[in-house]
């Protein structure tokens, strides 16, 4: 006898859902639409839209179907209510976010495919390398900041000071400014770069873990011409901290935008990675 799979919009709101998906927000954002879907009335699945009238763009941030009931066209009755259900509400492009980890299979990616999403584009890429490798680098001593600079605590910055920081990362991508979640940042490791009295770039710095340091911003101003950039400061900082002495892994995340600094980490840190992660968004026209 054939399964009844039943597909059922249902308020939007977290505490519907929190029994199957834990760690959403509480409240949603405005304009969810929650669907759950069951498999002769026992729950199977489950799906999260968010409209976005205005500019005519939707998103699917949940599409979850239990191990159980997989390959039975679940998934895809949740993903066409939830498209059908962006249509009504003025939207005619959905976006999936997705997370690929380098070297394992993505079905989710390849899913979404197959059902007509494309223009692919990287959002994130985060490097996690191992300190002990990446003491091997030649670079680490090459790389070296010019006479006459200066490293000064990014957090004690002087209100003139901060000011020069947010005029430069104005025309910077918004994950390369320094103060980007601020709480969060090491009061000792972040570091604003000046020379000769100017600001001339910082390296933002958040301790994840006992082991592991993330890089949250590293920006150097090119007018300054200093070789490697923001890798160089990175050295310098570590000469005087000993950060791959003191933490096994660092962890940098990098703007899908910002191709000069994938390339540079391709060449510095991917040798070195024990995890290279990147968020990629697909879209489809509805």
């Amino acid at each position: 006898m054939r399964a009844i799979v039943s597909i059922r919009v249902r308020p939007a709101k977290a505490e519907n859902f929190k029994a199957y998906l834990p760690g959403l927000p509480d409240p949603l954002p405005p304009g969810s639409i929650g669907l759950t879907a069951e498999v002769d009335g026992v729950f199977a699945g489950t799906a999260l839209a968010i409209a976005h009238p205005r500019s005519g763009t939707g998103s699917i941030s949940v599409l979850d179907v239990p191990e159980i009931f997989r390959n039975l066209g679940i998934g895809s009755r949740l993903l066409l209510e939830a498209e059908r259900q962006l249509i009504e509400a003025g939207c005619r492009t959905v976006r999936v976010t997705l997370t690929m980890r380098k070297g394992e299979p993505c079905p989710e990616r390849d899913f979404l495919i197959k059902r007509g999403y494309a223009s692919e584009k990287l959002q994130v890429r985060s490097y996690t390398f191992r300190s002990a490798s990446a003491q091997e680098e030649s670079w680490l001593e090459r790389f070296r900041l010019p006479a006459g600079c200066e490293l000064k605590p990014l957090l004690s910055a002087a209100p003139e000071e901060r000011e020069e920081l947010q005029r430069i990362a104005a025309s910077l991508p918004p994950d390369l400014h320094p103060f980007e979640e601020e709480r969060m940042l090491h009061p000792e490791f972040s570091t604003m770069l000046k020379i000769d009295g100017r600001v001339a770039g910082w390296l933002g710095v958040q301790q994840l873990a006992s082991n592991l340091l993330l890089l949250r911003s590293m920006h150097v101003e090119t007018e300054f011409r200093i070789r490697g950039n923001g890798m160089a400061l990175f050295a310098e900082l570590n000469r005087k901290h000993r950060l791959l002495d003191r933490f096994a892994y660092h962890m940098m995340s990098i703007s899908g935008d910002n191709q000069t600094m994938l390339r540079l980490a391709e060449r510095k840190f991917a040798p070195h990675a024990a995890k290279i992660k990147s968020i990629i968004r697909l879209e489809k026209r509805l």
